[in-house]
């Protein structure tokens, strides 16, 4: 009776275990035993510092999934060393449209072929700037390589580098001590110009020849005011009387003259002391081209004196 007591109690004991073992396979794996979930592999290039078994998988936002293991690879072939991040989709929160039923292994790698023809790549992405915490983002990134390095491709997602990953590198391949030189150099050359007097001296020039080019434009004014009365005088000739003529012609060169001169200097010094103002190049522009009119004028009225006269009837004949 006694033996009989003990072997129940036994195995009493022994089914117990194995009932707490499933529960605690169960809890530990987090309900995950009997589920759907596909494990997938990562092959990041850079460092996976910050990213921890638990990180979440989001695809633009949206938890996918999370990241079970972080191994070390070791191919003693090449002597190269690679970190395989393994992470488990939970295909509960895909809502499959058009699809019912089970999903078989051969219709979920095919699902995944066409997705990275589509550009489907993870890469590591920061979490928060405080505890430096990564996780793995899911993208459509279409136009950028797919490299495989997993002997099971069906099982791998392509990755790319992280941004931060990216600028390091950038950054890195600056030649910042050969920018830091020449920055050094430029503003060793610009301390040196801004304490010597040559700047002192250039502003003084250019004070110079912009009192120089106020004065050209006051004389080109006053020969503006002369050329007008040597008109005046030419128009009151023409109507008066033809024998007056060459004096209202002689102060007319003598007027187109000094214009001409004052026009001249007035070039050089916009030459020499560049810039100067549009308005002076147009004013230098006007009174050369009233020039060469009166000079034209003059030389019709020197071949043909009567022609100021007789005007178009003249020339009918």
């Amino acid at each position: 009776m006694a033996k009989q007591s003990f072997k129940t109690a036994v195995g009493a004991f022994v089914i117990g275990g194995l009932a707490l073992l499933v529960a605690g396979i169960i809890l530990l794996g987090g309900g995950r035993m009997f589920s759907d979930d596909i494990e997938y592999v990562l092959y990041f290039d850079g460092s996976v510092s910050g990213l921890n078994i638990g990180a979440p998988v989001v695809f633009r936002g949206v938890p996918m999934g999370q990241v079970t293991r972080i191994s070390l690879e070791a191919n003693p072939r090449d002597a190269s060393v690679t970190i395989p991040v393994y992470i488990r989709l939970d295909e509960n929160s895909i809502v499959r449209a058009g699809v019912t039923g089970e999903l078989t292994d051969n219709f979920r790698q095919e699902i995944l072929r066409r997705l990275i023809q589509r550009g489907l790549r993870a890469r590591l992405q920061l979490q928060s700037l405080i505890t430096g915490q990564y996780r793995v983002e899911l993208d459509f990134l279409p136009n950028t390589p797919a490299n495989f390095r997993s002997p099971m491709p069906d099982r791998e997602i392509p990755t790319l580098p992280s941004p931060i990953d990216t600028l390091q590198r950038t950054v890195a391949s600056l030649p910042l001590e050969e920018m830091a030189h020449t920055t050094a150099g430029i503003l060793e050359k610009l301390n040196a110009a801004l304490s010597g007097d040559a700047l002192e001296r250039g502003i003084k020039a250019f004070a110079t020849s912009f009192e120089e080019a106020q004065a050209l434009l006051a004389g080109m004014q006053e020969s503006q005011k002369t050329l007008a009365q040597a008109l005046e005088k030419l128009n009151a000739a023409a109507t008066s009387a033809q024998h007056d003529l060459p004096q209202a012609l002689q102060s007319t060169r003598d007027a187109m003259n000094n214009v001409s001169s004052v026009s001249l200097a007035t070039k050089a010094v916009v030459e020499r002391n560049a810039p100067l103002t549009q308005e002076l190049r147009r004013l230098i522009q006007e009174s050369a081209a009233a020039v060469r009119s009166l000079r034209a004028f003059m030389d019709v009225l020197e071949r043909n004196p009567e022609a100021l006269l007789r005007g178009k009837q003249g020339s009918r004949r």
